[in-house]
């Protein structure tokens, strides 16, 4: 199934639909149903052996670039356990400061837990956690009171945005796409984070990790950056989209 003659078809293209390639799987001899690619094609996506890049766009990841992961400091996991426990149901995200230490110039020395909770739950989380965490876990703070009480290892709560991405593995990590967007769109995040560094985040990023880029877009007009965000890429990046935008 992964032989590379399999391929050919798409090989030089820098994105490529499902269609295309089961179109370049048949004229390379292969024989096995639609429903046998189709389950294949989704298995080679799971491994990291192709990547989507935008809606029924995919790519072949090459050397340099991989799917995001960011291994979580102990707190976070805590937190999230606490969380699924006392609350099974209930969607949420965790993204910790220190996690842009993979794209900034100036390195983070103190972690903050940003903790995105569907809106119905939050008041709910927000009581479980400050008995465990006492004078660290703050709702919705405002940005004097975020800077009055900062203290390392600190937890956020915040409303969970409609349709924010989600991780298809484990579903309260944070995805990349999302990560570049709130610290673009966050107010606490956009005051912690230089916005100088904003451009070397992104390059950083797109080189290192294979970005949804339709994710990103979808989630930004959510949030209402996407225009920043388009900007950002076309004129203080050379970052070349794979997706027309």
């Amino acid at each position: 199934m992964t032989d590379s003659r399999y391929f050919e078809g798409v090989q030089n293209q820098r994105n490529f639909t499902r269609h295309q390639v089961l179109q370049s799987f048949r004229n390379a001899g292969y024989a096995l149903s639609d429903s046998s690619f189709y389950k294949s094609f989704s298995m080679m996506v799971e491994e990291g052996k192709l990547a989507r890049v935008g809606k029924g766009l995919y790519c072949f990841p090459d050397n340099n670039t991989k799917s995001y992961n960011h291994e979580y400091s102990a707190l976070a996991v805590d937190v999230a356990a606490l969380i699924q426990k006392q609350y099974p149901l209930v969607n949420f995200s965790l993204m910790e400061l220190i996690q842009f230490n993979d794209f900034v110039n100036h390195q983070l020395a103190h972690n903050v837990l940003f903790l995105s909770v569907e809106p119905d739950a939050m008041e709910f989380v927000f009581e479980m956690l400050k008995s465990q965490y006492f004078g660290k876990v703050f709702i919705n703070p405002t940005l004097e009171m975020y800077h009055q009480y900062w203290s390392d290892n600190m937890i956020v709560i915040n409303k969970l945005t409609t349709e924010a991405p989600k991780n298809s593995v484990i579903p309260w990590h944070t995805r990349l796409e999302k990560l570049l967007v709130d610290v673009v769109a966050d107010s606490l995040l956009s005051d912690t984070i230089s916005e100088s560094e904003y451009p070397n985040i992104y390059e950083e990023a797109f080189s290192m990790f294979v970005v949804d880029e339709s994710c990103l877009f979808r989630y930004a007009a959510r949030r209402a950056v996407d225009k920043k965000i388009k900007e950002l890429i076309k004129e203080k990046t050379n970052i070349t989209l794979r997706t027309k935008r």
